[in-house]
């Protein structure tokens, strides 16, 4: 069949007939043919190369018929002869559907596949732009500014996503993790802001995924989630349309769950989506806003929390969080959690992002510094002095912590000058961090 098939692909570019919808048939049977197929059984578990292993056989095979009937279609016809007959020719629409969901279940090394059939979709797509006059994977989606398809005017994306669906229903999705997979790529491939466009259509497929007890798929969720957003920010249609709430709300439910692979990209998103919502709804930042929600729920982690890892994910997660003088209502708490940190660093990663905090809590707070600088100096010289007695190879480190401890001493010069002249404090601020951080020694005199 499939000889046959290139012979007359072949026989129409010697006479310079066009294909008729039989012909387009064919090349639609040879896509459907290497989609992946359905999961059957074993959702409860990871995916295996055993569950794919009939598909294994064949994929590279059917991807490279694919690849030589594409490449015969493409020397055939030109831009006009593609545009022309995909606005009326079913079969065409449907075939160039299917090559997009192809290259996009293929995209990445996976069970059902090899790293041959990467290296062949990747050869697929650059034939495919050709074939469409497109220089990128996101002008076919989306068209050049996102404006209609450079294939026909309703629009490949939607019309790709319509295709998916079916497949990423709350009750199918684990059946096709390929298809999860091209969703994922197509949201990577779409060039910022077009995504926004499409919100209706790419949205719920994002919270079904992260609505799963499996780590693995909330985090890819949560990536999902967090590209969508990087097109949406600061934009209005994501709080008209009430998609900022109801992601909020869905991410929200994470934030008690000790999981150190997402907390990063979890707090990420929500920092987007809490600097959107506070812009339209004209959040008075004094008052208790659902940004204080948040910051309640990572310090209420962060304050006993003893696995490194986590530390490290909630301290990095902290100063994105920290954006308006309406957060000074934590000062207490932040003072007494950086305290402790950095009395008890366990490594130096996570010691080097509490510095980090510490920076930027002491320059957006500086009015409130002075109530709590006692614990801050005691934490930040004792700190001094234990990296000076084990010294460290990361400079940054130093650089940050004699930063701090210039912020402080200039937020409260009066205190900072009794506890530098204080003898006992003679062994701990050297010379060096007198001038370099200090830029005074008029009171070591």
């Amino acid at each position: 069949m499939m000889n046959d098939l290139l012979r007359e692909l072949e026989s129409m570019k010697i006479t310079g007939n066009t294909l008729n919808d039989d012909l387009w048939r064919s090349c639609v049977q040879l896509t459907e043919g290497t989609l992946v197929p359905c999961k059957k059984i074993g959702n409860e578990r990871p995916c295996e190369e055993k569950d794919y292993s009939e598909y294994r056989q064949i994929v590279n095979r059917n991807l490279r018929n694919v690849e030589a009937t594409l490449r015969h279609v493409a020397t055939t016809f030109g831009e006009q002869n593609v545009r022309e007959t995909a606005s009326r020719s079913h079969p065409l629409r449907t075939y160039l559907i299917n090559l997009i969901i192809i290259i996009g279940e293929q995209s990445e090394k996976n069970v059902w596949n090899t790293a041959e059939s990467v290296s062949i979709v990747s050869s697929i797509q650059s034939n495919l732009c050709d074939l469409c006059k497109c220089r990128s994977m996101s002008e076919l989606l989306v068209g050049k500014g996102g404006e209609g398809s450079s294939v026909d005017g309703s629009g490949v994306i939607e019309a790709v996503l319509l295709v998916l669906r079916p497949k990423l229903f709350k009750d199918t999705w684990k059946n096709y993790p390929a298809a999860v997979i091209c969703y994922k790529w197509i949201l990577w491939q779409v060039e910022e802001p077009n995504l926004v466009r499409h919100m209706n259509s790419i949205i719920p497929t994002a919270l079904i995924i992260l609505d799963d007890y499996v780590v693995e798929n909330r985090l890819t969720g949560i990536k999902c989630i967090g590209k969508i957003l990087q097109h949406a920010q600061m934009r209005k249609e994501l709080v008209d349309t009430g998609y900022a709430e109801v992601i909020y709300d869905a991410l929200k439910r994470l934030l008690i769950i000790r999981e150190v692979a997402y907390i990063i990209p979890l707090y990420s998103c929500i920092r987007s989506l809490l600097s959107t919502l506070e812009y339209y709804n004209n959040t008075d930042s004094l008052q208790w806003t659902i940004r204080d929600d948040v910051i309640l729920s990572l310090l209420s982690s962060m304050e006993f929390e003893q696995d490194a890892h986590l530390r490290h994910a909630y301290m990095s997660s902290l100063p994105g969080l920290l954006t308006n003088i309406g957060c000074a209502k934590w000062c207490e708490r932040l003072t007494r959690i950086l305290s402790e940190y950095c009395e008890h660093h366990t490594d130096l990663k996570t010691l080097k992002v509490t510095m980090e905090a510490a920076k930027t809590f002491l320059v957006i707070f500086q009015p409130r510094i002075p109530t709590h600088c006692v614990p801050l100096y005691a934490a930040f010289l004792k700190l001094h002095m234990d990296l000076i007695e084990t010294p460290v190879f990361d400079k940054e480190i130093v650089q940050n912590l004699e930063d701090c401890i210039g912020l402080l001493y200039k937020s409260t010069p009066s205190i900072g000058k009794k506890i530098i002249n204080d003898d006992r404090m003679k062994s701990v601020i050297n010379q060096q961090l007198q001038f370099r951080i200090l830029n005074d020694c008029t009171y070591f005199e």
